[in-house]
């Protein structure tokens, strides 16, 4: 058996035909056609158990190369003047910051589009959800049956620290990682030596606050080593849960901002002071911050009267909040402890449904401002 490329296995990973069409967002029959149709290999239970019915077991780099067959054949609406760039971002922690992050590139992926997500947390959950672990070294993973792969070798620390002619940490590997295969999102991971990022941010020269609006920029040109941003329709950026300058600079280079609010007191002050954030960089740089907000009103449950009353508060948001809510599950917090995400795990659950429907609503907003824009 080759080595594994990341610290999670999942070869335990496989649906039938309705879980697998529920993540492809399309229905049975559709599925059972493209794969008649695209040549795409399916295999069957009774490939490995000659007792077993024969049905159809997909797992997770079959469904994306399905997704990414919908794309070629044009069977999907993707965005043309790409990418765009999501940060997921609220000042305050335990919000479902990171799982929206990871089911934002995970649901967008499988609608055809090409994902990069950038894990700009030190807490590296984004990391862990993607199925690496940060803190391994090249020391331990013979043991364990890994690759090379699984270990974090470089993280966005380094390309940010070289853009600004600082010295960068000495690191290895490639930049990217592909947990999922070449047709799955990608990843840009992070380890506790992201802070960098700040030292970075902080000597760099002009208008700290856009560093990584022009980085990104550059990157789409072609003049960034390693990244090349053009490859994909949409980066998703996991902001750190506090206001720093990196997250503060991942506001200013986004077209849309999207905002995990728990529904408590807290967490409604949390989003204040992110509408506020946004506010002041319009203030100092005008036209140049472009993000639209998208509110996402998490751990919902109508029976309890303080969370049907902090919902209501939200409702003084109307234009910027989501029509669905993600509901408080059991779900969520357990799915970080296995290094795959949620909708993977359990792509039939109540919050997987619930993500699948806000992505679609998310994907129409993009549409949206790439029409407003074309104007």
């Amino acid at each position: 058996m080759s080595p594994r490329s990341t610290y999670s296995d999942t070869s335990g990973l496989q649906y039938r035909l309705r879980a697998a069409s529920a993540l492809l967002g399309i229905a049975e029959n559709t599925t059972k056609s493209y794969i008649e149709n695209s040549g795409i290999h399916v295999r069957r239970a009774n490939e490995a158990d000659s007792k077993a019915v024969a049905v159809r077991l997909f797992d997770p780099d079959t469904l994306f190369q399905l997704a990414q067959y919908r794309r070629a054949k044009g069977f999907v609406k993707t965005p043309q003047k790409g990418p765009y760039f999501i940060a997921v971002d609220i000042v305050k922690g335990g919000t479902g910051k990171t799982t929206t992050a990871v089911e934002i590139a995970l649901h967008m992926q499988l609608a055809g589009l090409r994902v990069l997500a950038i894990d700009l947390d030190a807490q590296a959950n984004l990391t862990q959800y993607m199925g690496y672990e940060a803190d391994l070294n090249k020391d331990e993973i013979e043991p364990m049956g890994l690759s090379l792969d699984a270990v974090v070798g470089k993280t966005f620390a380094h390309t940010v620290s070289t853009y600004v002619g600082r010295s960068a940490r000495e690191s290895f590997g490639s930049l990217i990682k592909m947990p999922f295969g070449k047709n799955g999102p990608h990843l840009i991971p992070a380890d506790a030596n992201l802070g960098d990022i700040e030292f970075a941010l902080s000597s760099s020269k002009g208008a700290r606050e856009l560093t990584l609006k022009k980085l990104f920029s550059e990157s789409a040109r072609g003049l960034i080593p390693e990244l090349n941003v053009s490859e994909y329709d949409v980066v998703v950026m996991d902001c750190p849960p506090n206001v720093t300058m990196t997250s503060t600079a991942a506001l200013a280079a986004a077209d849309l901002v999207v905002a995990p609010v728990r529904l408590d007191a807290f967490g409604v002050k949390g989003l204040t002071r992110l509408i506020n954030e946004i506010a002041l960089l319009r203030e100092s740089y005008g036209d140049a911050i472009v993000a639209d907000q998208v509110i996402l009103a998490t751990h919902f449950a109508p029976q309890l009267s303080r969370i049907q009353r902090m919902h209501q508060a939200l409702q003084a948001y109307q234009k910027n909040l989501a029509p669905v809510s993600i509901s408080l599950s059991e779900d969520l917090p357990k799915s970080l402890e296995h290094y795959i995400p949620l909708s993977l795990q359990k792509p039939l659950s109540q919050a997987s449904r619930e993500y699948k429907e806000f992505n679609d609503f998310l994907l129409r907003r993009l549409m949206n401002i790439e029409e407003q824009r074309g104007k």
